[in-house]
């Protein structure tokens, strides 16, 4: 299944909340020897599962086709159905073509989400006070619906083995929103309480000297992107946002590596508050809360416009062995999150006022593809959460 899971890392990425087989920021290499003719198809069930969003159960499949100057093919199409056990759906339908206009990557994708119990905790750093931790209350979710669609352009303007590469891209949603009786997005109405359709368009430029894309252990990447939606984008609501982030590997030994991930997100002018939770960028987050963001925190828990964050991970590789003739390894990670927010009009308490997580989990990897499974806990609540993915965190 490792083996599957990673032919799929190039078409089963995109901004989403689900589980899904994440993709390295940049091109990856094929796993599988490289083939100049023919095609390949692949179906893969998903079995995952978190303590925000439950089991995650459905399907994925990909076709690829080869030819000869193309790599690591010509074009590619995915498609996946995906629900969880506590009413959450999103399916897509992703075509990639790595060099479908000259040396430019095209990136496209159709895809649903739904929620039936989306968190909602209100805006700023000290929201919701009186929440107990049952975030299945009425009080702390709402109802939505988004269908939508993006695509995206990339490319590395000097040459294929400079770090540097830029891309640009534009995404249209409409997000249905149903609060609930007596729940705070009830009684706040924010910015976004009726709904309606976004159109972002991005750009955004990588310098990346990391040695491997998907399990790294030297170099990094760093990150600029600004957004803007409007009505010359196809949207209701007028805002704009940048994102910075920076990811660093050093190899301590030869079975140790340090990982640190920084990020900030700042949005500005009528930003709709389904948008509080997210950051720009190639890779998608989400929170502050949950499995991209801060481990040990519900699931976006926090939200405002301004968002940072920092994860700083220990990974060890114990014992490798060979599956099938490729090598495996298993090891294992600490680690410790912390982030906040900052929002207009709240008060986001003092300076120091960050939320943290810490935990530890196992990795098993084979080749590029990595799966982990994560034990985390908020050190402010006490209360713990678990997390079983495919690929690192960052």
């Amino acid at each position: 299944m490792l083996t599957t899971a990673l032919l799929l890392t190039t078409l089963a990425t995109a901004p989403s909340p689900s589980l899904e087989l994440p993709a390295p920021a940049t091109a990856p290499a094929p796993a599988a020897p490289r083939k100049e003719n023919g095609a390949d198809a692949i179906v893969l069930p998903l079995v995952a599962y978190n303590s925000d969003l439950g089991f995650t159960y459905g399907g994925v499949a990909g076709a690829y086709l080869y030819g000869s100057g193309y790599a690591p093919y010509r074009h590619a199409i995915a498609i996946q159905a995906l629900f969880t056990s506590r009413g959450q759906q999103n399916h897509y339908l992703r075509y990639d073509g790595p060099r479908l206009i000259g040396p430019l990557r095209l990136e496209m994708r159709l895809e649903y989400r739904r929620e039936l119990r989306s968190p909602f905790y209100g805006a700023g750093n000290v929201s919701a006070q009186d929440f107990s931790g049952n975030e299945n209350q009425e009080r702390f979710n709402y109802s939505k619906g988004s269908p939508g669609a993006w695509l995206r352009l990339r490319g590395k303007p000097w040459g294929e083995t400079h770090p540097f590469q830029s891309y640009v891209g534009y995404g249209w949603r409409y997000t249905q929103v149903s609060p609930f009786d007596a729940s705070i997005l009830q009684d706040t109405k924010p910015v976004g309480y009726e709904g309606g359709a976004t159109g972002q368009l991005t750009v955004g430029a990588l310098w990346d000297t990391r040695d491997n894309e998907s399990d790294p252990v030297r170099g990094g990447v760093e990150e600029v992107s600004l957004r803007v939606s409007g009505s010359a984008t196809g949207s209701r609501y007028q805002y704009g946002g940048l994102t910075l982030s920076e990811r660093r590997f050093w190899q301590v030994g030869s079975r140790v590596v340090l990982a640190q991930r920084l990020t900030l997100d700042a949005l500005f002018g009528e930003v709709p508050f389904f948008e509080w939770v997210n950051t720009g960028g190639v890779t998608f987050t989400e929170g502050i809360g949950g499995m991209s963001s801060v481990r040990g925190i519900e699931r976006n828990r926090f939200a405002g416009n301004v968002k940072a964050f920092s994860n700083t991970e220990v990974r060890v590789r114990a014992f490798d062995f060979n599956l099938f003739g490729a090598p495996v390894y298993t090891g294992g990670v600490a680690f410790v999150d912390v982030g906040r927010v900052w929002h207009p009009g709240t008060v986001d308490g003092p300076w120091w006022k960050w939320h943290p997580g810490v935990g530890a989990g196992v990795r098993v990897a084979r080749r590029a593809a990595v799966v982990r499974f994560d034990w985390a806990m908020s050190p402010e609540t006490l209360r713990h959460r678990i997390y079983l993915n495919f690929g690192h965190m960052f």
